[in-house]
């Protein structure tokens, strides 16, 4: 009589939800290492128009000044980055590199002169990829996910306009700009694929 083999083994993450707890992870511990004593690594973010702060292009977008920055950007981002990841987590990582690099180049560029950090440059552009990619792209499952995010985050537009003196509206206007241009071009060449 054969035997059933009894698996103990547990079933691995799928690379959608690996892919943003590592991000969610790594800007949490980050934020631990930042919150002891003596310790600065927001001077690592981005310094407009300086040499040494072009350098935080590559780290602002993992750095945040508190807590409350931390968590107020982990939210929204866990959601829009699942959605992005429904297109595929190749789309989510282009997105994201994208809109880091673009974005936070433009506020070097362009950002008052004050230290920029925080997820939420990237979190604009991913709002901005998934709204204009739906209405370029035109398809059933671009069309659900863009009213998704327009129900959910709408409110996010005023996040683009000079409010509070702490807040960079520059990484989040300049991160949507970023996320749209990118949900512009992909959307266009998805389509000239599909004919």
């Amino acid at each position: 009589m054969p035997t059933k083999k009894i698996s103990l083994s547990v079933p691995p993450l799928s690379s959608k939800r690996f892919t943003l707890i590592g991000i969610i992870l790594l800007c949490t511990a980050l934020q631990v290492f930042n919150s002891l004593p003596g310790v600065n690594l927001n001077g690592l973010g981005i310094y407009p128009r300086s040499l040494s702060g072009l350098t935080g292009i590559f780290f602002a977008p993992f750095l945040h000044g508190g807590w409350a920055h931390l968590i107020s950007n982990l939210i929204p981002f866990a959601v829009l980055g699942w959605l992005v990841c429904q297109y595929s987590v190749k789309r989510f990582w282009l997105v994201f590199i994208f809109t880091a690099l673009a974005g936070g180049l433009l506020v070097w560029l362009f950002g008052r002169s004050n230290i920029h950090v925080g997820l939420s440059g990237v979190l604009y552009g991913l709002w901005g990829f998934l709204i204009c990619y739906g209405f370029m792209h035109r398809s059933f499952k671009a069309i659900a996910i863009s009213v998704v995010v327009v129900f959910l985050y709408s409110g996010l537009i005023w996040g683009v306009l000079p409010q509070r003196p702490h807040v960079s509206f520059e990484s989040h206007f300049f991160g949507a700009i970023a996320g749209i241009v990118i949900g512009y071009y992909l959307a266009k060449k998805d389509k000239n694929t599909r004919l």
